[in-house]
């Protein structure tokens, strides 16, 4: 079984001029917010084997506030990437429980589009219509990255 973890960002500054939306930083509520997530990976006893991570500074400062030891691999494809441009990416990492940073739409998206049979009919609601900053998705699949297209939503921990 595989494990995949959807973080969106934790709430980021609002757009200044001067400043890209990529280079966007995480309010003081975002620190806390990554922070509490970190903890409460940790005390779940979560186990993250590897990290993929967008580019953008709000996404690197909410890993930075996780405090994970994983390995991590930043990709550019990450920032604005759509559901099928994040499982492109997915299918190229390696096995084992992997968190992936990014983005509303693409990963709220993504989320949705795996849930299928057989997930939490209390995560699903958790998550309609709805993915704020510092969401977490928790989903379970017997396939390999390469070959995921459907997983068990069991999981999700709103920021």
């Amino acid at each position: 079984m595989a494990r995949l973890h959807l973080l969106r960002h934790a709430k980021a500054a609002e757009f200044s001029p001067g400043r890209t939306d990529h280079q966007r930083p995480l309010t003081e509520r975002g620190h806390a917010q990554a922070a509490a997530l970190g903890e409460y990976l940790r005390d779940s006893g979560i186990r993250i084997d590897q990290v993929l991570c967008s580019t953008a500074t709000r996404t690197r400062e909410t890993l930075a506030g996780l405090g994970l030891g994983a390995p991590v691999e930043f990709s550019d494809a990450v920032y604005q990437a759509s559901p099928d441009e994040l499982l492109a990416e997915i299918a190229a990492m390696p096995p084992g429980s992997l968190l992936v940073i990014g983005h509303a739409p693409g990963i709220p998206g993504l989320a949705h589009q795996l849930a299928g049979p057989g997930s939490d009919p209390t995560a699903l609601e958790a998550i309609d219509g709805r993915y704020p900053t510092a969401t977490l998705a928790t989903l379970d699949t017997d396939a390999d990255w390469a070959g995921l297209d459907a997983a068990r939503l069991t999981g999700v921990r709103i920021g």
